[in-house]
């Protein structure tokens, strides 16, 4: 089952994408569903289930957060429930939320936590060797964000094969529908449910996925199948021609 685990919508500061022509666009590019991550915020969700109640492609609900240490995409099983940031840890207006107090607590609350674009420059905080410190409170890491260098994305996929943990893949859509469908997370089971993403999330059988005609991307465990230590591989898929 593919899922783009990393997609915005009108619904985040900045972004100007209608969440139905996001999923119109998933559904010709044979995405199963899309995880919307509004960014330091989950307002809007019940909207978002709304939505995918009419649509093939299944809607799923994340979190963006941003914090001083890097980005989160966090993911709460009833995220409807789930207290807002603002809520938990007052406004990030002068300062961004610490990630030393922000992660421990999510994942208090049963959020699986997917570090995402770790070694992005060009983002603001970027987590880079941070994320290594934080295994016990990861579930994975994103090894392929669409609107990343190739090389931050392959510094993620080291960094999750050092912290022994799988690679997610996402579009990070934002700016365009032109952005949906270059990237994607590979499950090894149907999800059908937010509790079920958490859960298989949680479990850790997933895979990144990119499309279109990109460099190809280093999966997890391939290093240490090329020292004879075994490892998985990772799914690829192509674009369709326009």
């Amino acid at each position: 089952m593919l899922i783009d685990l990393h997609a915005h919508s009108y619904l985040s500061k900045g972004c100007e994408l209608d969440p139905r022509l996001v999923l119109e666009r998933a559904a010709l590019f044979g995405l199963d569903g899309v995880a919307f991550t509004e960014t330091n915020t989950q307002d809007g969700c019940d909207e978002l289930f709304e939505i995918g109640e009419k649509s093939r492609v299944k809607v799923f609900v994340g979190l963006e957060l941003l914090t001083d240490r890097g980005q989160y995409l966090c993911f709460f099983p009833k995220p409807e429930q789930a207290p807002e940031p603002v809520q938990m840890w007052g406004s990030n207006r002068e300062k961004p939320w610490s990630a030393a107090e922000c992660l421990p607590k999510v994942r208090s609350l049963g959020a699986a936590i997917i570090a995402a674009r770790p070694y992005d420059r060009d983002s603001s905080y970027p987590a880079m060797d941070y994320v290594r410190s934080l295994g016990s409170l990861l579930s994975g890491v994103e090894g392929y964000n669409a609107r990343v260098k190739q090389t931050s994305n392959d510094l993620a996929v080291e960094a999750a094969d050092a912290l022994k943990l799988p690679c997610t893949g996402g579009s990070d859509a934002r700016g365009s529908l032109d952005e949906v469908g270059y990237g994607a997370t590979f499950f090894k089971r149907p999800v059908e449910s937010q509790e079920q993403l958490v859960s298989a999330l949680l479990a850790g059988e997933f895979w990144p996925v990119m499309a279109g005609e990109l460099p190809r991307l280093t999966r997890p465990g391939e290093a240490q199948a090329a020292r004879g230590g075994g490892g998985g591989g990772g799914k690829r898929r192509r674009r369709p021609r326009r």
